[in-house]
C-alpha cells in the first residue's frame, strides 16, 4: 500500500508547547511575535493542521526547518497495520 505525503503536526505541537512553556511570556505575546494568532498556536499544540505559512512562521520562530516534520510518501510499512475484530459482526477488520 502506498502512503501519501503527510505532516507531523503532533510532533510540531510537542516542540512548540515545550518552547512556549519555556518562554513564559504567554501564548498571545509569542503569537504576536511569530505572526500568527493564539488560536493557531493552540491548534498546533493540539496536533491540528494549520496553513503552510503559519507552519513556516512557527518553525522559523522555533529555529527548526519546517521540513523536520514532513512525512514523505512511500510504501506502507506492514508493521503499522492494525488488526481488530468488529464488535458488531465479529469479523476481522484490517486497517492502516
Amino acid at each position: 500500500m502506498i502512503r501519501l505525503a503527510g505532516y507531523d503536526y503532533r510532533g510540531l505541537g510537542r516542540v512548540l508547547r515545550a518552547r512556549l512553556e519555556e518562554d513564559g511570556r504567554g501564548w498571545r505575546a509569542c503569537a504576536a511575535e511569530i505572526g500568527v494568532s493564539a488560536a493557531d498556536l493552540s491548534r498546533i499544540c493540539n496536533g491540528q493542521p494549520v496553513s503552510a505559512p503559519k507552519v513556516i512562521a512557527v518553525c522559523d520562530w522555533l529555529r527548526v526547518s519546517f521540513r523536520a516534520f514532513y512525512e514523505p510518501p512511500g510504501r506502507h510499512d506492514e508493521s503499522e497495520t492494525f488488526h481488530v475484530k468488529s464488535t458488531e459482526t465479529g469479523a476481522a477488520c484490517h486497517g492502516a
